[in-house]
């Protein structure tokens, strides 16, 4: 009877039926299903939030063009548009706002990944999206092709994309945040330790720490106070069952143990993924890990920067960007001269050497923006409150207008749109001695912007430039005519937030 009554119980009968314990039995309390049924739910949010972190930009993109088209054929359907030759057909009106909001949301981020990690992001880059998409489609229908469009309609699909869009964003963000990816670390002590330091210095997000597993030889050393090691690679098996491990980093060095293969192959048909130290932190942080790589890497990352195809389509890319950039550019130079000349009546343009694709050196021009005895010969990175840069100096910087007679380098061929960052010659033969594998960036064109010019600040140390080839080197391995757009849409949203 009293079985009976329990199993009452967690059918959801009435608590008046629980039944007194027997003597001299071992209580014994089976889990709750509710709480079975809850960690069930949050395995699917999880799963879910995985789901919706590593979605690819196209599939945002495709459901924010479902969203517009939506709002835009109901907005149709409410109001009555007077048939009119001068209005917008529906179809045109959907083609133009959605193309205007796909190379919006390039410009500001709005579909990255970093953008689904923090909500103000996500406010942020979406009101920007929408008020520049909205002037830009504005401007084709009725200043390029003198149609007409519903204000409601408009206002009805603005309101909708607002509303779905960002609340989807929201929504993915709140799932994002409850993954939980268990991981495992296995290798030598000292290597285990560096790669939690840097994981948490990297900030990446749903990897939790759960414990390190070592070799035979090494024993009874913790990784941090308070954290033992879990155990050795023959009981790793066992471990990630028993701590529900989905992921395991190998530091290197252990990969070399003759039996890793064995207990690799063991944790992988497990459902555990395995992968070494430096692709796990080259696919979570977007860089790779300079201090980990080894001459082997240059062989069996296939870099594309000697790609004949390749190179053919990114130098046309380079001119047709560099044309249209220069005619832009233009109409801005006669201001820009006359406030440069009106602040000290010292030069307009600037030019230095720097070096180029395999240690070439050429000049690079740019409009001044330190005084002009600034240097005096001797090479000095420039630091964020330097006294040598004039007024006018920290509004071009601030606006990357001084960038803009760089055009003509990449018209040229010196420079390319998107590449690493050229240095000048002596800080290039310094650093060249100071950082491991620093002239092997040199392997593609220095870029007017880059992967490491949008993801990392400033650099005026030996540390920040060691930081910066990490994203250099994750560029020469990435490279394609899609990174380059993005990265050259990037650059133009930090143009125009820095503009404003």
């Amino acid at each position: 009877m009293g079985t009976q009554c329990v199993i009452d119980v967690h059918r959801g009968g009435t608590s008046a039926l629980v039944a007194p314990p027997i003597r001299g039995a071992a209580q014994s309390v089976p889990a709750p299903r509710e709480a079975e049924t809850s960690e069930r739910h949050a395995s699917r949010i999880q799963i879910l939030g995985q789901l919706l972190l590593n979605l690819p930009r196209p599939v945002w993109i495709i459901l924010d063009a479902i969203i517009i088209w939506a709002a835009m054929v109901q907005g149709f359907r409410w109001f009555e548009v007077a048939e009119h030759y001068h209005h917008a057909q529906p179809w045109l009106a959907f083609g133009v706002f959605a193309l205007c909001l796909v190379v919006c949301s390039l410009i500001f981020g709005l579909n990255d990944r970093a953008t689904l990690l923090s909500s103000g992001r996500i406010l942020t880059r979406m009101v920007l999206t929408v008020v520049l998409s909205c002037a830009l489609a504005y401007t084709i229908l009725y200043v390029m092709m003198y149609l007409r469009l519903s204000r409601r309609v408009a206002a009805v699909t603005v309101v909708s994309y607002l509303v779905f869009g960002t609340g989807i964003r929201l929504f993915a963000t709140c799932a994002i945040r409850t993954i939980s990816r268990r991981l495992l670390v296995v290798g030598h002590p000292k290597a285990c330790r560096a790669f939690a330091q840097r994981l948490e210095e990297s900030g990446v997000h749903g990897s939790e720490i759960v414990g390190f597993v070592h070799g035979d030889g090494d024993s009874g050393i913790t990784l941090d106070e308070g954290t033992k090691s879990l155990g050795t690679t023959r009981e790793i098996v066992t471990l990630c069952r028993s701590h529900r491990v989905r992921d395991i980093v190998v530091c290197n060095g252990i990969a070399r143990d003759p039996d890793a293969m064995n207990w690799m192959l063991a944790c992988l048909r497990m459902g555990c993924r395995v992968t070494n130290e430096a692709t796990f932190y080259e696919s979570s942080v977007g860089r790779i890990l300079v201090d980990e790589i080894t001459p082997e890497w240059f062989l069996f990352s296939d870099l594309k920067a000697h790609c004949e195809q390749y190179a053919m389509l990114k130098r046309a890319f380079d001119v047709v960007v560099s044309v249209i950039g220069l005619c832009i550019s233009l109409p801005f130079y006669p201001l820009v001269a006359l406030a440069i000349k009106l602040e000290d009546g010292g030069p307009v343009f600037y030019s230095q050497d720097r070096v180029g694709r395999n240690g070439t050196v050429f000049k690079l021009y740019k409009f001044r923006t330190m005084r002009p005895d600034a240097e005096n010969g001797e090479s000095r990175w420039a630091s964020r409150n330097d006294p040598r840069i004039t007024r006018v100096g920290r509004l071009l910087r601030l606006s990357r207008l001084d960038e803009f007679p760089q055009f003509y380098n990449i018209l040229i061929g010196d420079m390319s749109v998107v590449g690493p960052r050229p240095e000048r010659p002596d800080i290039d033969a310094a650093l060249h001695l100071q950082v491991p594998y620093w002239s092997e960036r040199h392997l593609a064109t220095p870029g007017l912007t880059g992967w490491a010019q949008i993801s990392f600040h400033y650099s005026n140390t030996v540390e920040d430039a060691k930081r910066k080839l990490q994203y250099d080197f994750y560029y020469l391995k990435h490279m394609s005519l899609e990174l380059d757009v993005i990265i050259l849409f990037r650059t133009l949203g930090t143009f125009l937030r820095g503009a404003c």
